[in-house]
């Protein structure tokens, strides 16, 4: 791949610092980039058509997600923090139908994963553990129906709150297959966790993380810092008794403020300024480190001496991640990892080199729940919007995900680009350097721990040179005059079709 950026100056990148250092930021992981904001509508779909009729012929590594979108409703909506499309749980039959009709897409897509390798399934919401126990099963199903034979010896995480997890769902769902759970606990303050409208205990945690274990169920948990009126003594008690509870993989990550968010319009006053939250999120990795944690990326943290559980799983692992953080394969351009989610507000990445010669293209589903519907029943692909990938997108895609890792390796990166990245990033690595935050050794661009708080700004600041461009190229197709075809009358005084 040739450069095809605008290097940002030193003088930029500290007018570009100046400007956002200190505001609130969202951590860019679920899209990566660009933000869905300057994705196409899937009406004009040629291109994304073409990604999925290539699949076939070029076989994927598939890392599996499906998206169960059904929440608790709380005061204030989506928990008062949450920015992913939810719909407030309706009952037992409204789960089920939603099931059929996550089955129907499947059907839709079978043939574009013909031949590909599975080697990760993870399901996500929304809240999965608000199903019947006897849906869990028809889960597993549907994933074996796609990928016969590949759900054995791999790792299937299902999300979940944890006044949800009854003694009978955990049995279900480690006797559906399902070998881990992610647990979205955000609090243990019950005073702060109020702030999002849930009605969770701290009993309720510790009962289900120990029947977890009963089950042979390796299981995160989620916990959210920088909360509404939360100090660094709150966090740090909380962090103490997730350790002390034995659990081996911490996801410890900052609060989102963005969007419509109850928490970003209403509370932000209540909540830490950035320079609080760069103390809290230095005193947690102290901590953390103390009790022999080591850090993965600028949010997970695992115990090194997690021992495999009887189903062959580590109790640390946290694969569907991880296989997606390194989707471009150096020595290999014509190998593919993707992410294929299915259902309302899925997420499909598939990211690969131009050099390939198929298009590289993510792509939402519906995040209407009656659109969604409406599209499977008709037997057409739910896709609302989708972005065709620039060589410069699948630059950017790839560095995020890097940067979630607090470094660049720049032996990969000069073998996937073709280029140097301090080259590329010359300005960005200079001023970066100079503030302490990165450093360049044996190969490696490594982000100090001050730099890796930052990460979710130094992500915005690389990709500013694009996203300028794609603003550019918005304005100016929303300025373009709306041609209405005029369709000339014949002598019958019939209208004669427009070519």
């Amino acid at each position: 791949m040739t450069p095809s950026r605008t290097i940002m100056s030193p003088a930029e990148v500290l007018s570009f610092l100046s400007r956002h250092q200190d505001r609130h930021t969202s951590n860019k992981v679920l899209h990566g980039h660009p933000s869905p904001a300057f994705w196409r509508d899937a009406a004009d779909a040629t291109a994304l058509r073409s990604s999925w009729a290539a699949q076939p012929r070029h076989p994927a590594r598939v890392n599996l997600y499906f998206s169960i979108p059904f929440c608790l409703p709380t005061d204030p909506p989506h928990c008062g923090f949450c920015l992913f499309p939810t719909e407030d749980y309706r009952g037992k039959t409204a789960a089920s139908h939603y099931l059929e009709l996550m089955a129907r897409e499947i059907e839709l897509q079978r043939d574009v994963h013909r031949g590909s390798q599975l080697e990760s399934f993870y399901v996500g919401g929304g809240t999965p553990n608000l199903l019947h126990p006897g849906d869990y099963g028809r889960l597993m199903e549907l994933a074996e129906g796609l990928f016969p034979g590949q759900t054995q010896g791999i790792e299937k995480t299902l999300e979940g709150i944890p006044q949800l997890f009854s003694e009978d769902k955990i049995r279900a769902i480690q006797a559906a297959g399902f070998n881990r759970v992610s647990m979205g606990v955000q609090q243990l303050n019950e005073r702060l966790i109020r702030y999002s409208g849930r009605r969770q205990t701290n009993r309720q945690v510790f009962d289900a993380i120990a029947s977890f274990a009963r089950h042979d169920l390796a299981c995160n948990v989620d916990l959210i810092y920088a909360w509404p009126e939360q100090t660094v003594q709150d966090m740090l008690e909380g962090l103490r008794a997730v350790v002390a509870s034995g659990i081996r993989h911490i996801t410890h990550y900052e609060l989102n403020i963005a969007g419509r968010s109850d928490f970003a319009q209403r509370q932000k006053q209540h909540v830490p300024s950035v320079a609080q939250k760069l103390e809290m999120y230095l005193q947690a990795k102290a901590y953390l480190e103390s009790e022999g944690f080591v850090q993965r990326t600028v949010y997970d943290w695992e115990r090194p001496e997690a021992v495999a559980l009887p189903s062959g799983l580590k109790a640390a692992e946290y694969r569907y991640e991880q296989n997606l953080r390194d989707g471009l394969d150096a020595t290999d351009p014509e190998a593919r990892r993707y992410m294929c989610g299915f259902g309302h507000a899925a997420v499909n990445v598939r990211v690969h080199h131009s050099s390939v010669g198929d298009p590289s293209v993510s792509s939402m589903n519906w995040r209407s729940l009656t659109r969604y519907a409406e599209s499977v029943q008709a037997g057409r692909m739910p896709v609302e919007r989708f972005h065709v990938h620039t060589d410069e997108d699948v630059r950017l895609l790839w560095l995020f995900q890097s940067l979630q890792e607090m470094a660049v390796g720049l032996d990969k990166y000069h073998a996937h680009f073709g280029t140097e990245f301090v080259d590329d990033f010359a300005g960005v690595a200079e001023v970066l350097e100079q503030r302490g935050w990165a450093s360049v050794r044996h190969r490696t661009w490594q982000l100090s721990a001050e730099g890796s708080f930052y990460v979710p700004l130094i992500q915005s600041l690389m990709a500013q040179p694009r996203v300028l461009a794609l603003q550019a190229a918005s304005a100016q197709q929303a300025a373009r005059p709306v041609r209405i075809p005029i369709r000339p009358v014949t002598e019958a005084g019939a209208c004669s079709p427009t070519p």
